[in-house]
C-alpha cells in the first residue's frame, strides 16, 4: 500500500468556504468579516496565532469568504518572497498583479499609475548604503587627505539629490496608490482592499523586519488594510535578531499593529479524527477480522490520541506529522495479525510530547511509573479520572508490559518480576478484596481494573508470539525494523512479527 507521508491541504470550495472547515473557524471568521467592514482604512490589523495551530488555512478561508461578501482582496505569501532583498518589489508587484482582477475601465489606467510610480521607487529609493558610505575611495590607493575631503563633499551633495528624489518618488507612489484605493472603493461597496500577508513569522528576520515597515510606512494609505497573520512571540525575536536582544521588540510591534485578533483555540477531536481517516487507520481496523487484543480497536486508539493531544500545548502541525507516522507504521501491518495498536500509539505520544523522557524509556532508565505520571499530568481531564478507568487501564498494561519487555527480552513476561507500579495496584486492589467500590474511589477501581487485565491477558499471546509487542513498535515507528523490508505474507513466530 503506497502511503502519503505530507498532509494535503484543506480544500476550500469557492462557495463554501467553510464546508471543510475542522477546527470551527466559521464564527471567528464571520466576527472579522464585520469589523473589516466597519473599518475604512488605512489600518493594519494582526491574526495571532501559535506556529502550527491552522493560521494559513484561516487566512485561506477569510479570503475566500472575504471575497463573497464582495470585499476586494489581494493575497501575500511573504515566505515565498523572502529570496529577493527588496519587500517593498516583491509587495507592489504582488499587490499590483492583484488588483487585476478588480481594474476595470478607468481602475486600469489608476493602477497603471501606481506600478509605474513603483518602479520609480524601486530605481531611487533602495540603493546600497555601503556603497554609497565608500563611494568608491577605499578602492583608491594612495589618497591624500585633500581629494578625500573633495570626495566625500561630493558624495554629500549627490547623497542629498538621491534622497530628494527617493522622497518625491516615494510621495508619489503613496498618492497615487491612495487615489487607485479610494477609486476602487467607490466602484464597489465602498469597502476597503484587504491585502492578506501569510507566513511573515517563517520569513528571515531581517526580511520580516523589513516587510513590516514598508507595509506601514509606504502602503498605509486610506482604503487599505493589511490583515497579518502572526506569531506575535516569534516575530518578537525576529525583531531582536535585526535589533539586538535588548530591544524592546512587543513595544516596537505596538507601532506597526493597530488591531490585535487572538485566532481562538481550535477545536481538537475533528481534527484528529479526521487526520487517522486520511491516513487510513480507521480503514485498517474496518478492514479487520474480529479484534482479539484488549485495546486493539480504532475507539481507543482515536480517545487515546485525543486525550493526550487536546491536553498538550502540541501545535496541530505537530499532531498532524505524529499521526502520519502512526499511520506509516499501520500502512505495513497485515490484516489477520494482531496489531498491538495501543503500543504504537502509546509510543508516538510519548515520543511527540516528550522525546527525552522516550528515548530513556526505550533504554530501560526509566520505571513504568513515572511514565504513568507523565501521562496522567498531560491529560486534557481537568479531574483524576483520566481516560476513564478501562482505557487507563489498558494503556497503564501497556506501559507495564512495554517495561518487562525492555528489561527481559529474553524472559517470558508471566515469569519477569512485576514493576513497583504493578506492585502497587496489587496491594491497593488486595485491600479492597471482597469490599464493595463506592463511586467515588477512582484508585480503588482503577487498581481492580490493571489488575483484572493484567490477569485477563495471555502474555504468551502478547509479547514474543506472533504479536506487536512495544519494541518493535519502537523499531517501526523508527523505521528501523527488518519486518519493514519484503511483503511477507504469513504472520511470523519471531519477537518482530507483525
Amino acid at each position: 500500500m503506497r502511503f502519503r507521508i505530507q498532509p494535503k491541504e484543506v480544500e476550500i470550495p469557492e462557495q463554501d468556504p467553510f464546508k471543510n472547515d475542522l477546527l470551527g473557524r466559521q464564527e471567528p471568521a464571520e466576527v472579522l468579516t464585520q469589523m473589516l467592514r466597519s473599518i475604512e482604512g488605512p489600518c493594519v490589523l494582526a491574526v495571532d496565532a501559535p506556529w502550527g495551530t491552522g493560521k494559513t488555512t484561516f487566512l485561506n478561508m477569510l479570503a475566500r469568504h472575504l471575497r463573497n461578501q464582495e470585499f476586494p482582496v489581494v493575497e501575500f505569501n511573504a515566505w515565498e518572497t523572502d529570496f529577493t532583498s527588496d519587500p517593498f518589489l516583491a509587495l507592489s508587484e504582488e499587490l499590483t498583479n492583484g488588483v487585476r482582477e478588480y481594474t476595470v475601465g478607468p481602475l486600469s489606467d489608476e493602477i497603471e499609475k501606481v506600478k509605474s510610480a513603483a518602479k520609480d521607487v524601486v530605481r531611487l529609493a533602495v540603493p546600497s548604503v555601503i556603497r554609497l558610505a565608500t563611494a568608491g575611495i577605499l578602492d583608491i590607493s594612495p589618497l591624500i587627505e585633500r581629494e578625500a575631503g573633495q570626495a566625500l563633499a561630493s558624495f554629500a551633495k549627490k547623497r542629498l539629490s538621491e534622497y530628494l528624489d527617493a522622497r518625491t518618488s516615494l510621495q508619489t507612489f503613496r498618492a497615487s496608490l491612495g487615489e487607485f484605493a479610494t477609486r476602487l472603493a467607490e466602484s464597489g461597496h465602498n469597502l476597503p482592499l484587504i491585502v492578506v500577508i501569510d507566513e511573515l513569522d517563517r520569513c528571515r528576520p531581517s526580511y520580516a523586519v523589513e516587510l513590516l515597515e514598508t507595509a506601514k510606512h509606504l502602503f498605509m494609505v486610506d482604503g487599505i488594510v493589511f490583515v497579518l497573520a502572526v506569531n506575535r512571540s516569534e516575530l518578537a525575536h525576529s525583531i531582536r535578531a535585526v535589533y539586538g536582544g535588548e530591544f524592546d521588540a512587543l513595544g516596537y510591534l505596538r507601532r506597526f499593529i493597530d488591531i490585535d485578533f487572538r485566532l481562538p483555540e481550535a477545536q481538537r477531536e475533528p481534527f484528529i479524527e479526521a487526520t487517522l481517516t486520511s491516513v487510513g487507520i480507521e480503514d485498517y481496523f474496518k478492514s479487520r477480522p474480529e479484534v482479539r487484543t484488549l485495546g486493539d480497536n480504532y475507539e481507543s486508539i482515536k480517545d487515546w490520541l485525543v486525550e493526550l493531544f487536546s491536553g498538550s500545548d502540541l501545535s496541530l502541525r505537530r499532531t498532524a506529522q505524529s499521526i502520519h507516522r502512526l499511520g506509516l507504521v499501520f500502512a505495513q501491518l497485515r490484516k489477520n495479525s494482531p496489531s498491538f495498536a495501543l503500543a504504537a500509539t502509546t509510543a508516538v505520544v510519548m515520543r511527540t510530547l516528550d522525546p527525552d523522557l522516550y528515548g530513556r524509556f526505550r533504554r530501560g532508565e526509566v520505571e513504568d511509573r513515572e511514565v504513568i505520571e507523565f501521562f496522567r499530568s498531560r491529560s486534557s481531564k481537568s479531574d483524576e479520572s483520566g481516560i476513564g478507568p478501562y482505557l487507563e487501564a489498558v494503556v497503564i498494561v501497556e506501559v507495564i508490559v512495554a517495561a518487562a519487555e525492555i528489561r527481559n527480552p529474553e524472559q517470558h513476561i508471566r515469569h519477569a518480576k512485576p514493576s513497583p507500579l504493578l506492585e502497587k495496584y496489587q496491594e491497593k486492589a488486595a485491600d479492597s478484596a471482597g469490599q464493595s467500590v463506592d463511586s467515588n474511589d477512582i484508585m480503588t477501581e482503577r487498581a481492580r481494573s490493571v489488575v483484572g487485565i493484567v490477569g485477563a491477558i495471555e502474555m504468551n499471546e502478547r509479547v514474543g508470539h506472533g504479536g506487536l509487542g512495544f519494541t518493535e513498535a519502537v523499531r517501526r515507528i523508527e523505521l528501523l525494523s527488518p519486518s519493514l523490508i519484503g511483503d511477507d505474507t504469513e504472520p511470523s513466530n519471531s519477537g518482530g512479527g507483525s
